[in-house]
């Protein structure tokens, strides 16, 4: 394949496969209001070849034990694991039908322990089980979950992912590796409830990723399509809520839901006139660290090309303050994709140089909280 028709299936490639919003921006706290400092730290270089690069990336997950990067790319149908350094340690699966084989491609990696890494297949939600050290496939799984867009949490014995099944109607499954037992709960946020059970479901199914975290014994949950979180226990139980509020990113309008399932708005607008939440990590020492995305489409037919500006957010502790909407200091030919370990931001980047070569890079940042303005996140209160 020659430089420039590669190039182009990269960008073709970097098209939604789910995801979109619309509508104007809700209400906003102070405009001026200091969010995080993002003080860079790494650019990390990968290799790219005809027979290697990566052409359509999902969620980076950091290795927690030695901190390479596995990245699952929905083009090649295949998980590529890099060092530190940038060098290829490893390649799980292929695509296909069969064991080990991703039909749709790989959704998030699922590092469950130092000789374990899963993920699910997007086009059938089985989820093929490899070897972290050697990539030879254990066995596959039927997983009865569509799991979101942020890792799983290891838990002890149980493996916790976010949960759309429109059957079931919860938010949340436990599975438990050893006997590959499963227990669905949690329950899904009046909208989508709304939407679900209205004559038309496109705000439901639009905005069906959504993101998990877990620290001091509680789950955080966000949805796409809301900028409220939900804290929830491990019954699944919604035992507290959190208003991240808006300052400089487009936000979630209160009416989102009817300007999708009942004006229906143009596919557009749905893309582009909202933000929506990506990534929830857990920050060291307490609170939660996230992402949103302000998308843009660069085209829309025959399927949309998007690129995003990317903002980060802090949730205290207590969830009471928020400090929010720094921007990632960089304009991306393509949609970034990016992940959190401990108080770094790490950003994957696609870019066509000057040679009409793809170049992609991670680039780390140290996200700190000194000169934040913190807003309340309590509900009601609109930040103020």
């Amino acid at each position: 394949m020659g430089r420039p028709l590669r190039i182009r299936i990269a960008l073709f490639a970097g098209m939604v496969l789910i995801l979109g919003c619309g509508s104007e921006p809700g209400e906003r706290a102070t405009a001026d209001a200091a969010g995080p400092t993002l003080i860079p730290i790494d650019s990390i270089a990968l290799p790219e070849a005809d027979t290697l690069y990566i052409g359509n990336p999902y969620t980076p997950v950091v290795d927690p034990f030695d901190g390479s990067f596995h990245i699952p790319d929905l083009f090649s149908g295949r998980i590529m694991r890099f060092g530190r350094d940038g060098r290829l340690m490893l390649v799980y699966g292929r695509p296909g039908e069969g064991p080990g084989e991703f039909r749709g491609g790989p959704g998030t990696p699922m590092v469950i322990d130092d000789s374990t890494v899963a993920a699910q297949t997007t086009g059938t939600r089985r989820v093929n089980v490899f070897d972290r050290n050697t990539g030879e496939v254990r066995r596959v799984v039927a997983f009865p979950a569509l799991a979101g867009i942020t890792p799983a949490v290891v838990v002890g014995e149980y493996v916790w992912t976010t949960d759309f099944e429109l059957g079931r109607r919860t938010s949340l499954t436990r599975w438990r590796p050893t006997t590959d037992e499963f227990e669905s709960m949690g329950v899904l946020p009046d909208e989508y409830l709304a939407s679900m059970n209205s004559a038309n479901w496109s705000y439901a199914t639009l905005f069906s990723i959504h993101s998990l975290a877990y620290e001091g014994g509680r789950f955080l949950q966000g949805w796409s399509g809301l900028d409220e979180m939900f804290v929830l226990n491990m019954r699944g139980e919604v035992i507290d809520t959190a208003d991240i509020p808006v300052v400089r990113r487009k936000g979630v309008p209160s009416d989102l839901r009817e300007r999708i399932d009942i004006e229906r708005i143009p596919y557009r607008e749905q893309l582009e006139n909202s933000s929506r939440l990506r990534q929830l990590f857990p920050r060291p020492g307490g609170g939660f660290l996230f992402t949103h995305h302000d998308q843009t489409a660069l085209k829309m037919e025959p399927m949309p090309v998007l690129t995003a500006r990317v903002w980060v957010g802090i949730l205290s502790p207590d969830l009471s303050e928020a400090c929010v909407d720094a921007a990632v200091p960089r304009d991306f030919d393509i949609r970034p994709m990016e992940t959190f370990r401990g108080d770094t931001l790490f950003v994957l980047e696609r870019r066509i140089d000057d040679a009409e070569r793809l170049q992609t890079r991670i680039l780390t940042h140290l996200v700190s909280d000194e000169g934040c303005d913190w807003l309340s996140a309590r509900p009601g209160s609109g930040g103020r």
